[in-house]
């Protein structure tokens, strides 16, 4: 959801409602993060059948699949900390877009928001609560919820128009996202204390904030000149850098966990 059209919302929040079935297909494909290992999750699409891909460490090393047969559609997805649920955007019969678990070992689906409006872009916090990119307020907004809570969502976001692609740093103090700002799409970074935004990035079109292993350094994708390019900044703003590529487009980075 970077930089990105968003529905118009469907209306009012309402209360969280977990509920509770067993998946077996969702059908898209994307990146979804990083193990503790340091392979690379992922959810892929097939004409024929929907797989979903558990570990990779390179192209020639695929750990595990899973087949995954029901009809619904994933948006993205997030693992927490000790890679056993995976959170994710599904939509159901309705159409509605929705935040969902997923239990990797059960395959069990459980759905954790219940909203008219557009709920995606899920992240966990070390807590284990979740922060997902709603439109339900009217506009683009990062809410919070706690898993197996009774409370309903919780915005977070307050600052502007559009605040969206939530990362929660490792240490649970900062939230990493998406901003409008001055007409353009830049990183910020929000205390989760205070409630301050700060806008750390300069660019026109930025996208996917990731927070470094120690919580100092964000990387996020930008373009100059139209071409795609990956960039750090200190979550301070004062220190910046460029990765540069030698051919073709770069996006949606990631960073990795430390390695033991």
């Amino acid at each position: 959801m970077a930089a990105p059209e968003k529905a118009t919302p469907g209306g009012s929040g309402q209360a969280s409602a977990e509920q509770t079935t067993n998946v077996s297909s969702l059908p898209t494909a994307t990146k979804i993060g990083n193990s503790k290992t340091g392979r690379t999750r992922y959810v892929r699409l097939f004409p024929d059948r929907i797989f979903f891909l558990v570990e990779m460490l390179d192209d020639r090393e695929l750990a595990a699949w899973l087949r995954l047969t029901v009809a619904y559609v994933m948006a993205d997805g997030a693992l927490p900390s000790d890679d056993k649920k995976l959170a994710l955007t599904l939509s159901g019969s309705n159409g509605n877009l929705d935040i969902y678990l997923l239990d990797l070992a059960s395959q069990q689906l459980t759905r954790i928001t219940e909203d008219p409006g557009i709920d995606t872009e899920a992240s966990f916090a070390p807590d284990g609560s979740i922060y997902f990119t709603s439109d339900r307020s009217g506009s683009p907004q990062v809410y919070r919820v706690m898993p197996g809570s009774t409370e309903r969502a919780r915005r977070v976001t307050f600052t502007g128009s559009y605040n969206a692609r939530p990362r929660v740093s490792p240490d649970g103090k900062q939230l990493g996202l998406l901003t409008l700002a001055e007409g353009s799409y830049r990183i910020a970074v929000q205390d989760l204390a205070s409630g301050t935004l700060n806008v750390l990035s300069k660019g026109r079109q930025e996208e996917s904030p990731s927070f470094a292993p120690n919580g100092a350094m964000l990387i996020f994708a930008g373009r100059e000149r139209g071409q795609g390019v990956l960039q750090t900044v200190s979550t301070d703003g004062l220190t910046t850098a460029r990765l540069d590529a030698d051919a073709g487009e770069v996006r949606e980075p990631v960073w990795g966990p430390f390695l033991p």
